[in-house]
């Protein structure tokens, strides 16, 4: 009797270490989708439109013209150097 006590022992822990695994495995593919998911979303969503600068009015703001043809009134994010900001340069509008 106690041989098959240990015996069932043992094949508990491995059954539980097999299933230990798994569940690691469940978790890498689930966080696997969502970044695939969270990509795929991207992907389909609107693009940024790319304008062209055409003047600067004042110390924040500026006049840019969108490829698909209204101009703008914009400012600019404060992590962009303004100097770099010249008449033609391109840019991303958000």
């Amino acid at each position: 009797a106690l041989v098959n006590y240990r015996k069932k022992l043992l094949e508990h822990r491995e059954l539980d270490a097999r299933l230990k695994d798994m569940r690691d495995k469940l978790k890498d593919l689930s966080k696997e989708y969502d970044k695939s998911e969270n990509d795929l979303k991207a992907l389909q969503s609107v693009g940024q439109i790319v304008g062209e600068v055409l003047r600067q009015l004042t110390e924040e703001k500026f006049i840019v013209k969108a490829t698909n043809g209204p101009r703008y009134v914009v400012g600019c994010r404060r992590q962009v150097d303004k100097k770099k900001l010249k008449q033609g340069t391109r840019v991303a509008l958000d």
